[in-house]
């Protein structure tokens, strides 16, 4: 049977709290590739240039739909990518200061802030080591394909979105949100390859916000056990997978034939 895997990154194959991708989930992924008649795609919010936590495993993957979909490749090669307008960028960056609120801004190969502050710092533990640079000044001569926030005060942050509701908003963690262009998602970058692919069942695995529609989207989909969305993906996933610390997933996809 000829099949395209999807998989989300973090706390799906890489385990945040070991900040690793365990060795069994690993095995997984190397077995599958293996197999001429299998497509494998990672869909993450992350940019291309924080994919070095999928270490040997990145040429596994034909497919990157990278920050939610705004960029898609197909190898290093760019097949769409849809960034945000300058215009708008500058105006979210004055609402923003206005509240006290730093913005990170995901390019091609580099990820950046306004300003480092305590809340960043909080957003990125087990997610990277390396701090982002400061330059705010990044979006003038680069095109951003994401802005993301971190604040504690959620009321804040829902001030600061009350004139930007345009954008597609992922919540990722406690305070953490990705703002993409409208339209945009995991899942409608999973409708190209798709429709690329016409014959192939769909496996798609996530645990996050984002991941809901593509796996909805799915012939199989696939939510983990520590997902904290279970009560709003209600009857958008088919099967219910194991957590990801417990480095189960080989298991679990021999189990349902699924290899």
């Amino acid at each position: 049977m000829k099949r395209i895997y999807v998989f989300d990154l973090d706390n799906t194959l890489r385990s945040t709290t070991n900040k690793k991708i365990l060795p069994n989930t690993k095995k997984l992924i190397f077995e599958l590739s293996k197999n001429k008649d299998n497509i494998l795609a990672i869909a993450t919010g992350r940019g291309y240039s924080k994919l070095n936590v999928l270490e040997d495993l990145v040429d596994c993957f034909q497919y990157k739909i990278l920050v939610n979909g705004a960029l898609i490749l197909e190898g290093d090669h760019i097949l769409e990518e849809t960034h945000i307008p300058k215009k708008d960028i500058k105006l979210f960056m004055e609402d923003a200061k206005k509240y006290d609120i730093s913005i990170g801004m995901v390019g091609y190969d580099k990820e950046v802030v306004t300003k480092y502050d305590e809340h960043i710092k909080k957003a990125m533990g087990g997610f990277q080591t390396r701090k982002p640079d400061i330059d705010p000044a990044y979006y003038l001569k680069n095109n951003v394909y994401q802005l993301w926030m971190f604040h504690d005060d959620l009321d804040l942050i829902d001030k600061l979105l009350t004139n930007h509701r345009h954008y597609t908003i992922y919540h990722w963690h406690d305070g953490g949100f990705d703002l993409v262009m409208p339209n945009i998602s995991k899942a409608t970058a999973l409708k190209k390859l798709m429709k690329k692919y016409p014959n192939h069942e769909v496996i798609a695995v996530g645990d996050g916000h984002n991941d809901l529609e593509m796996l909805e989207l799915a012939d199989i989909g696939i939510l983990l056990e520590n997902s904290k969305w279970f009560d709003e993906a209600e009857n958008m996933y088919d099967l219910k997978g194991p957590h990801v610390d417990l480095d189960l997933l080989y298991d679990f996809f021999k189990t349902h034939n699924l290899l």
